[in-house]
């Protein structure tokens, strides 16, 4: 018979339980909600609303609501969401969960939306001559290390250019 250690095993938890006894589960709530709003945000306001305006902040209100505060980087855009209000308050309750919204408040905010993720740069191709010339141009460097990374830099620089800009 072979002995075998007896250790423990690790005992695995959600995150949720960790964060509602860090944060409590009101304020864990809270936060949840205002990440699924601003996710779900483009569908709510329209793609172009949604890249002037955010959902910021979800506050209590003495009368057991809550008030969404929504960052405008115009004023027009404030006066929109005054007029999407009621469809906005059954949106945050159809995609986040949000019960009881009572208002929904303005902010002034420059810079404020949510901007769509740009694509990831392409890098184009290098050609050999142009390897050449810079693999000249560095040749003097002594440091061997230092040579190295100042040709990948300026490959990067080249690979990555924007010839229609200049």
């Amino acid at each position: 018979m072979s002995i075998r250690n007896k250790r423990s095993r690790s005992s695995l938890s959600d995150l949720h339980s960790n964060f509602s006894e860090i944060l409590g589960e009101d304020s864990l709530n809270e936060l949840i909600g205002l990440a699924r709003l601003r996710r779900a945000w483009p569908d709510i306001v329209g793609p172009m609303m949604a890249v002037r305006t955010e959902p910021v902040q979800l506050e209590h209100l003495s009368e057991d609501g809550i008030c969404l505060w929504v960052a405008v980087d115009h004023s027009i855009m404030s006066q929109q969401i005054r007029f999407l209000r009621d469809q906005i308050r059954e949106a945050c309750y159809q995609h986040a969960r949000i019960k009881s919204l009572h208002k929904i408040r303005t902010r002034l905010l420059p810079g404020a939306g949510i901007k769509p993720k740009l694509p990831k740069a392409k890098p184009k191709r290098v050609s050999f001559r142009q390897k050449r010339t810079l693999a000249k141009d560095v040749m003097s460097i002594k440091d061997r290390t230092l040579r190295k990374a100042i040709f990948k830099a300026h490959m990067a620089q080249i690979a990555y250019s924007d010839e229609e800009n200049r």
